[in-house]
């Protein structure tokens, strides 16, 4: 039933264009994950610098563990870093939640409502 909604004609005579959508939410999660990769290759970078982890690759992993607020459990911080860490979290979920709300304005423009 939700299929054949999807390509049948609209009150006014136009038709919806699911490919469209479809490709319209494929660009903007790949454009997200990019996004979300480079935020978290930024602080691993700022962790290297600062000496609070050894090496980018730990950065990076403990990084996108801050960002997602999974943490993981064999890379930790000096207790001096620890509140750049909690920031880091508080951070990415703030972006996630922005990510969110984007990609539903961006479905919500491409696929109107029809009432």
């Amino acid at each position: 039933m939700l299929i054949t909604n999807v390509f049948a004609p609209r009150p006014n005579g136009s038709r919806r264009r699911p490919l469209r959508f479809i490709l319209l939410v494929a660009a903007i999660a790949l454009l997200a994950a990019i996004m979300h990769g480079l935020e978290a290759a930024a602080w691993a970078i700022l962790y290297v610098w600062l000496s609070a982890l050894p090496d980018l690759s730990e950065g990076i992993l403990y990084s996108l563990g801050a960002i997602t607020s999974y943490g993981h459990a064999s890379i930790f911080l000096e207790n001096r870093w620890r509140l750049l860490g909690s920031i880091e979290a508080v951070n990415g979920l703030i972006l996630f939640g922005l990510t969110t709300a984007f990609l539903f304005a961006a479905v919500q423009k491409v696929w109107p409502d029809e009432n």
